[in-house]
């Protein structure tokens, strides 16, 4: 008979660790960058104000107060700590020294231009290696299939800086058939993506033609290939899946490194987005709108691993709470009955 909740209480049991570590990854990535900006020597007011009017900065005590209460640099440490932490949980991300700007609003202008590069390189890289990989897995030849195999790794090696200034150089300024830098024509994206697209792409590359191999020497591809299917068949059916699951890891862990890794790409080719708001923020002393930026990309960093944790049961039914289970029970039942 089956026991009532038993379903609910197997879901939160799945569910509650991850959670959990969801909002830890959050929790400790705001307590760490928040004390690396207000124990660094210094006063952050005075050097942001200095890097913003030079000779100009006022020194008067009582302005001074006012310009800290205004961008919340007033009060203790712990107790800035725990103010700013309770208006980051309402939306509230303080005030740009800089600007003067709201650094919600300064983020979400920059987030779409750095989500659409971050996507269409993440879908050109994956696109690309699962491409590859295949001709790699159906090369009748084993010199071809080494060579195909060993392509990929370049796009780690090569910097990203160096890749993109060669693209501008040949697409931009030798062909011209696409923008060498902004973000306001639609092309603009393309050079900047296929640029990113090299390291992401070479990565993800790595673990999924590493589990291509793995699968491809198990029984069951063994198995199917004695059944008489064709090699594009078997990979579909049999070896692409069982691939995913290691390669959907690495997947969540990219897609944060592009979150906030675009910093030399939106350099590179001078477009508005996250990684370029950061370097500015940085060179202008800006604490505020660095520890904002940090904030927004550890939710999205958390909220994807946390989409990839909860895929894998979808993936392979396997690493179910209730499969995993019953395979333990089954072991214990195989290893009573041997003994």
């Amino acid at each position: 008979m089956r026991r009532p909740f038993t379903g609910w209480r197997s879901a939160l049991a799945f569910l509650a660790p991850k959670v959990f570590q969801f909002a830890f990854v959050i929790w400790a990535t705001y307590t760490v960058t928040f004390l690396l900006l207000n124990l660094l020597p210094g006063d952050p007011l005075i050097a942001a104000l200095s890097v913003k009017g030079g000779d100009a900065t006022p020194t008067d005590p009582e302005a001074l107060r006012e310009l800290r209460a205004k961008y919340g640099l007033d009060g203790s440490l712990w107790e800035r700590y725990a103010v700013n932490g309770l208006a980051a949980l309402r939306g509230d991300l303080g005030v740009s020294i800089a600007t003067g700007q709201d650094v919600g609003d300064m983020i979400g202008r920059a987030l779409p231009n750095t989500a659409v590069v971050a996507l269409l390189a993440l879908a050109l890289g994956v696109v690309v290696s699962i491409v590859i990989t295949y001709f790699a897995y159906v090369a009748k030849w084993k010199w071809v299939r080494n060579t195909l195999l060993q392509i990929p790794p370049f796009g780690v090696a090569v910097p990203a800086f160096f890749s993109g200034l060669v693209l501008v150089s040949v697409f931009a300024y030798g062909l011209g058939i696409l923008p060498s830098s902004g973000s306001r024509n639609p092309l603009s994206v393309v050079l900047p993506a296929v640029t990113l697209s090299l390291p992401v792409g070479a990565i993800f590359f790595q673990v999924f033609s590493a589990a291509v191999l793995e699968a491809r020497a198990s029984s069951y591809v063994f198995t199917a290939v004695a059944k008489g299917l064709s090699e594009r068949v078997v990979f579909l059916r049999h070896v692409f899946r069982n691939a995913l699951l290691p390669s959907v890891t690495i997947l969540g862990l990219l897609i944060g490194y592009l979150a906030g890794g675009t910093a030399v790409v939106e350099s590179v080719f001078s477009r508005d987005g996250i990684g370029r708001l950061v370097v500015d923020a940085v060179l202008a002393r800006d604490a505020n709108v660095v520890l904002g930026v940090v904030i927004v990309v550890s939710v999205v960093y958390s909220v994807v691993n946390l989409l990839v944790d909860l895929s894998y049961g979808l993936i392979d039914p396997r690493t179910r709470p209730k499969a995993a289970r019953r395979a333990v029970q089954d072991a214990r039942d195989k290893a009573v009955v041997e003994a």
